[in-house]
């Protein structure tokens, strides 16, 4: 049986895979679907993570996850709705982690269910929280 050639390296995938060592990104909304994939894949290439949204139990899942794969994940349980809470993020993600280079703003909500019987009151917060929390 012949063996399978061995791989060559490849200096620029080599570079890709580290490009973001020593480097620090702060990615909001990252419990769920993009924003946890967002700061698998910063993790994955070495940035060191501030792992921000309001759901604290999946960000401590996430964050066991990337360290166990030698990653740097910090859990801020925070709502991007709120500038009190903005604020403290980044001062803690530059405290506890040194700096901040990247800024993933992916927090957001939606209506559950079918938009045309969503309350008024439900459309007011959805239309602040997604058109505040990036600014």
């Amino acid at each position: 049986m012949e063996r399978s050639p061995e791989p060559e390296e490849d200096p620029v995938m080599d570079a890709v895979d580290t490009a973001l060592e020593g480097t620090v990104a702060l990615v909001t909304g990252a419990s769920s679907g993009i924003g946890a994939a967002t700061a698998e894949v910063l993790a994955a290439h070495g940035a060191a993570v501030a792992l921000v949204a309001r759901r604290a139990d999946r960000l401590e899942e996430l964050s066991a996850r990337l360290n166990a794969a030698g990653g740097t994940a910090l859990v801020i349980a925070a709502d991007m709705a709120y500038e009190a809470q903005v604020r403290e993020a980044v001062e803690r993600t530059v405290t506890e982690l040194g700096r901040l280079d990247t800024l993933v703003n992916n927090a957001g909500l939606m209506i559950l269910g079918p938009a045309a019987g969503a309350p008024t009151p439900e459309w007011g917060r959805l239309w602040v929280h997604n058109n505040n929390s990036p600014m």
